[in-house]
């Protein structure tokens, strides 16, 4: 049996304007399949999405109808949560799942967390995944799944198009990497904030950020 055709644009991050509109085999990753299709000069190379985020070892099937840039390697930290840490977190947040898509071999770049809504959800808890592909020192954003219905007051605003300041830069309207929709959290200007409380130690920002956004959402 032959393997789904998935197509999709690669781009070159150094000449943007340079694209080529290709179908590749699913089943394998993007970087496997650039490699195979000869679709960049020689040399170490990897694959990025339209936020600069390395996606080097996701599947061509989770990248159907999206543009792929193709560019010199990443150099290795301040990526994501170091994998082998994420236990560090399910100590205070026992449901926080590593969401497979925008995990590496060893970082985790998004997580999904529920915690208790304060009356303010049909079901009681909050449904969100935070994306936080650089936790270290740069933005993360976190979004409220559509499955929440909320019954009660939100204080924070939760936006459908999130708006263009600063601290908006890489949110989106749908959940990174898929076409899910969600809502933005509109969690102000964090980023001093959680510096002070956790320097550049990516596990303690990540902790201090859910419960900034979990004070947000309950307030």
């Amino acid at each position: 049996m032959q393997n789904t055709m998935i197509p999709l644009t690669v781009a070159n991050t150094l000449d943007q304007s340079n694209k080529q509109r290709v179908e590749l085999s699913s089943g394998q990753t993007i970087k496997q399949q650039i490699l195979s299709k000869k679709l960049t000069h020689k040399g170490d190379f990897d694959v990025f999405d339209k936020l600069g985020i390395v996606i080097s070892d996701r599947t061509v099937d989770t990248l159907r109808d999206t543009t792929v840039y193709v560019g010199p390697p990443k150099i290795i930290g301040g990526a994501g949560i170091p994998r082998e840490r994420l236990k560090e977190l399910k100590i205070e947040y026992p449901s926080i799942r590593n969401v497979k898509q925008h995990t590496t071999r060893k970082a985790v770049e998004m997580i999904s967390v529920r915690f208790p809504s304060a009356g303010k959800t049909k079901s009681g808890f909050w449904s969100i995944v935070i994306h936080c592909p650089n936790a270290a020192s740069g933005l993360m954003h976190a979004y409220v799944l559509d499955t929440n219905v909320i019954t009660g007051r939100v204080s924070v605003a939760l936006y459908e198009n999130p708006p263009s300041v600063g601290y908006c830069r890489g949110a989106q309207s749908t959940i990174p990497g898929s076409n899910r929709k969600a809502k933005w959290v509109c969690h102000g200007d964090y980023l001093s904030m959680i510096s002070t409380v956790a320097g550049n130690d990516p596990v303690r920002r990540v902790g201090a950020y859910i419960n900034h956004i979990q004070n947000l959402l309950n307030a």
